[in-house]
């Protein structure tokens, strides 16, 4: 047989063709490298914050924020959420109900999951308003009952408590301290400090009796008029609905007044941020979501209070940080932050574990309603914790 013979040029040849199969293989491999890298790699699931970092109520958003990122950064730590982590974005909405609806466009035009709102009704419905009608979920934290489904439409949860319940925990604590003659100063400012006082009124037990009301707003530099009533009045207790800072203000002037009877607080005035304009203050309580002083019953909370830097109350980084909890426990259940599914998979929520205690949500009601509150105390300057309270019943509310 005659062997084949050996040319330059059949050398060359061969070469190029050993030479053009590693490189086919070799981006084959690298393609396929590629490919399961990408596989990997989960899209993040994005949290656009519509929220208030100029105009007034940066103080408390800002705690809002604090809360998001102490939560969003532990998750992301241990690995994110079914193989997704969290990210970020924030418009402000710079205090101005005008520039609510714009902010949340912007944050959903980048790609925004999930919609974050102001920590009030007031500040955060147009934002909640926005996702709905994009089909993605809207959650804060506020107290007015119509921060909810029935409010603010199908996509639209609130991780706090509510006006409804908070207010029930007032006047069971009322009647727990025996007093029989509250007195009602109501602040008009915001739709969640008129709620505290309507749903106190309507939840009062048998044998309690309204020895009066007066109303100023949160801006009213002197409430000296109102003072005089609380005064004149047969009060044994002042229902305070209002929040800092004006809310603070009328604190003092109560004392510096000569009204010395319990003060009797919403859960707006958690923290000890505005105490510094009423140094010593005694006889002032509130139900807030949990302690604040670091004596709550979980070790857990008061780690959270230790560690997070709240400017405007331990309450809006709660808040920030229930948000995060609750969406994170959401995407578990729907392996999703698809709007619809997302919605469904919190619906489902019965005694959900979070850090605020098991809560609940339903189809008909986004709101927590009835879960139990923290009833703290103030002597001398300093709160503490004195009992969790659940309301035996609650007054009508939109859920």
């Amino acid at each position: 047989m005659r062997k084949p013979r050996i040319t330059p040029k059949t050398t060359i040849a061969a070469l190029s063709v050993a030479f053009t199969v590693v490189l086919v293989l070799g981006a084959t491999a690298g393609a396929a490298r590629y490919s399961g890298s990408a596989k990997a790699a989960k899209p993040p699931i994005i949290l656009g914050a519509a929220v208030a970092q100029s105009g007034g109520f940066e103080l408390y958003d800002n705690s809002v924020l604090a809360g998001v990122r102490w939560e969003m950064n532990k998750i992301n730590a241990a690995g994110g959420v079914d193989g997704r982590k969290f990210k970020l974005i924030v418009t402000d909405n710079k205090t101005d109900p005008a520039q609510v609806q714009a902010a949340a466009e912007d944050l959903l035009s980048k790609g925004a999951d999930v919609i974050i709102t102001t920590a009030d009704y007031d500040f955060g419905a147009a934002a909640a308003l926005a996702a709905t009608k994009a089909k993605k979920v809207a959650i804060g934290g506020a107290g007015a009952p119509e921060f909810g489904k029935k409010g603010l439409g199908p996509y639209a949860f609130n991780v706090f408590q509510g006006t409804p319940t908070e207010s029930a925990v007032m006047a069971a604590f009322t009647k727990s301290r025996g007093w029989k003659h509250p007195f009602l100063l109501r602040d008009t400012s915001i739709a969640y400090s008129k709620a505290v006082c309507d749903y106190y009124n309507k939840a009062l037990p048998a044998g309690i009796t309204v020895a009066g009301t007066a109303s100023f707003k949160n801006s009213d530099p002197s409430i000296a008029s109102q003072v005089d009533s609380v005064r004149k009045s047969k009060a044994d207790v002042v229902i305070l609905c209002s929040y800092p800072p004006g809310g603070a203000s009328a604190v003092r002037q109560l004392r510096t007044g000569g009204v010395n009877i319990p003060i009797l607080g919403g859960a707006a005035f958690d923290g000890t941020f505005w105490l510094k304009s009423t140094p010593n203050l005694s006889d002032f309580y509130y139900p807030a979501m949990v302690s604040s002083a670091l004596d709550d019953p979980s070790a857990k909370v008061n780690a959270f209070v230790k560690g997070v830097k709240a400017p405007g109350g331990t309450i809006y980084a709660l808040f920030g940080y229930e948000v995060v909890e609750t969406i994170a426990a959401g995407v578990r259940k729907a392996h999703s932050a698809d709007g619809l599914k997302l919605t469904k998979a919190i619906e489902s929520f019965r005694n959900q574990p979070l850090l605020v205690g098991p809560t609940s949500y339903s189809f008909t009601c986004h709101i927590p309603l009835g879960r139990p509150m923290a009833m703290l105390a103030i002597q001398q300057g300093k709160p503490h914790f004195l009992s969790y309270v659940k309301p035996k019943k609650l007054p009508p509310s939109p859920c």
